[in-house]
């Protein structure tokens, strides 16, 4: 075992025998952090009810599955400076990035599209969401949400395709209803500044309200400069993550310059602007109508880790760059409590989203500039009912069911332009150039059994129709070996559950689950060079993949000042898809720009099995100082052909302590990850070497943080960090650009 996951499990193990003497209480499944404005000397506080696991909200003590909460205190204690940063100090959630502009989630040996995020009751993956690496999560606005919820392990019954490492549920901030002939306003703000990319954001969020109408506006600003990592490489491997270069164009000719310091990674930087608007309409004491509205978008996002390419001993691109990615979705939902027959609550909801993003990139001293350029419309309904059953007052039965479809509409098209000339000439087009369609219908049940105070069960089935449909209207500047592509599927996923309460500290659960994902059109239809020399392209034979999940847990919680949780998963999963090697026209290579290339496409592989862990311990160690440890293990194979499968990060964790005062905080929060050896590396991934990668593998790393929180005022807090202390130049798995160096981390934050 490595020695960073030994320390982490001494460490868990430690603090729990330290306290094992508090008093006991009934446990809950999720605890969270004690509001800002607690007691020091007080206990956690209660779990929350949750949604992501029915949809409806649910005490969390009847939840038979892994999931976390993370709260608006939570993240304005954490200061992270996008949605992704927020998800990836939970300790439980590792998070990749190729650029700065970046954050792709890893659940359970999943990521990109294999996880669904999910904001108000909406999906928010698409038909062109890749199997690569996504960046998604930032565009949604951290100071914007109610709440985060992270459900661990196959969501398909709840959320159909997609699910299969889990999903994360985001609520935005609700407004609120005065009393009857009053008036409610009130607000907050908040200024951060960080020294490692010169951030300067800044968010302001308004809520008015009537006991009729209730509105919530949030706008949000960040801008980024270029990201410099820490200072301090590591000696094993002192040229890893160094940016002595870059390209800058002078007097029309690309020129490689000398970078005078080289951890800044230039070109790194970027903005973007977010903006939600949710109004409420009251229309009788158990009926709403509900408006949500969100807009972000961006401006370029360099792609660092193709600007580090060389070849031929010089710079492979003078620029590869996101162009701005923009996203708006608009949802209409009514909302009832007023029971019926047909139910005793109901959401029903209607959404419009739509997607526009770019991929640009220009070799260098070459004047051509490709730009490939999708949209896409996402039309979608959801109704979702819960419906009590219970006519014994000692049994509690609930039943949550409902319908959803969508309708995705993709456009993509690519073009060449000499950047002298302004010449515009046709280029290939990351998916068809005819347009795709992707439809989808499905239903599902679950059935929630109180039989006591001490045991629930849930039982829940899904089925899912899927259509998608692709059409190549122009073969001359790629060569398709044919012009259409087609797939129509369905699958029935199923859960079952069961939660006891075993002694009044201790709770036990276990949930087995079955999950699918159907291809998108990036599966089956894209044409992308992913790395260096792996160009993947269409394959019409491409399938589902289903994954089956048993998971166990348990929770100890002796007393309201300690909390011990531990999760256990095994996964089998079918026909998964991965990038292997393939041929186009019966040929294993391409000429690409001039450079033999090799051909990779999104294969069917058969059967690959993820096992792993999770624990998570909180506890007061005395009156004032809390601790938090946290730690991660999973592993993943290819057991047809004995190789690794993608998104397998090595074992993490962090331990944080946390000294609180009524009006002012200090902590420091340790954070580290182990080394992944070089034949743990997948297939297509081995062509990032020296990027991703070191000839080694990922190496391990640690980092040390201190924090400090002051509230002159009950209204105003004033919120420093300084992010890895010792200034260390590191990678975390999978990523193309260094983690921030030592990091100065000011927030001012004023509610009213």
């Amino acid at each position: 075992m490595n020695a960073a996951l030994r320390a982490g499990a001494t460490v868990l193990c430690g603090l729990a025998l330290a306290c094992s003497s508090a008093m006991a209480q009934e446990p809950v499944r999720t605890v969270v952090e004690p509001n800002d404005t607690a007691d020091t000397t007080a206990a956690f506080d209660s779990a929350p009810v949750v949604i992501s696991a029915s949809r409806w909200n649910e005490r969390t003590s009847t939840v038979s599955r892994e999931i976390i909460t993370i709260t608006p205190a939570q993240i304005a204690r954490q200061n992270p400076p996008t949605t992704a940063d927020a998800i990836a100090q939970t300790g439980l959630v590792h998070v990749q990035k190729s650029q700065l502009g970046g954050g792709s989630p890893m659940l359970r040996g999943y990521g990109a599209n294999t996880v669904l995020l999910v904001v108000d009751g909406v999906r928010m993956n698409n038909a062109i969401y890749r199997a690569g690496n996504l960046q998604n999560s930032i565009t949604i606005d951290g100071a914007a949400l109610d709440a985060a919820e992270i459900l661990f392990g196959p969501g398909s019954v709840q959320y159909g395709s997609d699910a299969l490492g889990g999903a994360m549920v985001f609520t935005t901030r609700r407004p609120t209803f005065a009393d009857s002939g009053r008036t409610h306003d009130g607000g907050t703000a908040f200024l951060r500044y960080g020294s490692a990319a010169n951030l300067a954001a800044g968010s302001v969020a308004i809520d008015v309200g009537s006991d009729v109408l209730a509105s919530s506006t949030v706008i949000s600003v960040s801008r980024f400069g270029d990201l410099t990592g820490g200072a301090n490489f590591m000696s094993a491997y002192p040229t890893f993550g160094r940016r002595d270069w870059y390209v800058e164009r002078i007097d029309g000719v690309d020129t490689e310059r000398a970078n005078n310091n080289p951890a800044t990674q230039v070109p790194s930087g970027y903005a973007q602007i977010n903006l939600l608007e949710n109004l409420h309409w009251r229309l009788s004491k158990g009926a709403t109508l509900e408006y949500g509205g969100q807009f972000t978008t961006s401006t370029n996002v360099p792609r660092y880790d193709r600007l580090v390419e060389r070849r031929n001993n010089q710079p492979r691109f003078a620029e590869w760059y996101y162009g701005p990615q923009l996203w708006t979705m608009h949802s209409l939902t009514y909302r009832t409590g007023n029971g019926s027959w047909l139910a005793d609550e109901a959401a029903i909801t209607a959404s419009m989203q739509y997607y526009e993003e770019s991929r640009n990139d220009r070799p260098f001293q070459n004047d051509l500039l490709r730009s490939q350029n999708e949209t896409v419309w996402v039309g979608s309904l959801n109704a979702d009912l819960r419906r009590s059953l219970s006519e014994d007052p000692s049994a509690e039965i609930d039943l949550y069911y409902g319908i959803e479809a969508y309708l995705n509409d993709v456009q993509s098209a690519g073009q060449r332009r000499n950047i002298v000339t302004n010449v515009i000439t046709p280029a290939a087009s990351r998916y068809p150039n005819g347009g795709s369609t992707v439809s989808s219908a499905a239903a599902y049940a679950q059935l929630r059994y109180g039989f006591s105070d001490r045991l629930t069960v849930s039982v829940g089935v899904r089925g899912t129709w899927y259509d998608l449909r692709s059409s190549i209207a122009d073969t001359s500047v790629f060569p398709y070996p044919f012009t259409d592509l087609s797939l129509t599927t369905s699958a029935f996923t199923g859960s079952f559950g069961a939660t006891w309460v075993a002694t009044p500290e201790l709770t036990l659960h276990a949930n087995a689950a079955s999950g699918f994902r159907a291809p998108n059109v990036d599966d089956i239809a894209k044409v992308f060079e992913t790395g260096p020399g792996v160009l993947v392209i269409p394959n019409s034979s491409l399938g589902p993949e289903y994954v089956r999940t048993l998971e166990a847990g348990l929770l100890w919680q002796p007393s309201r000042r300690l909390s011990f949780e531990v999760n256990g998963y095994t996964s089998w999963a079918t026909d998964a898809i991965e990038v292997r090697p393939s041929t186009l026209n019966g040929q294993d290579t391409i000429d690409l720009d001039g450079t033999p290339t090799a051909i990779y496409a999104n294969t069917n592989i058969g059967q690959a099995r993820i096992s792993g862990a999770t624990a998570r311990l909180q506890t007061w160690l005395v009156s004032n100082l809390q601790a938090l440890a946290t730690v991660s293990y999973t592993y993943g194979i290819d057991t047809d052909a004995n190789a690794p499968v993608s998104h397998i990060p090595p074992a993490f964790g962090t331990v944080q302590l946390t000294w609180r005062e009524p009006t002012w905080s200090v902590g420091a929060q340790f954070w580290w990850a182990a080394a992944q050896t070089f034949d743990q590396i997948p297939m297509d991934d081995e062509a990032k070497i020296g990027i991703n990668y070191t000839q080694d593998g990922t190496p391990a790393w640690r980092r040390l943080d201190l924090s400090a929180s002051y509230r002159p005022l009950s209204t105003l807090e004033v919120i420093v960090q300084m992010e890895n202390l010792f200034d260390l130049n590191y990678h975390t798995f999978a990523s193309g650009i260094s983690a921030p160096g030592r990091n100065l981390v000011v927030s001012v934050r004023y509610g009213w």
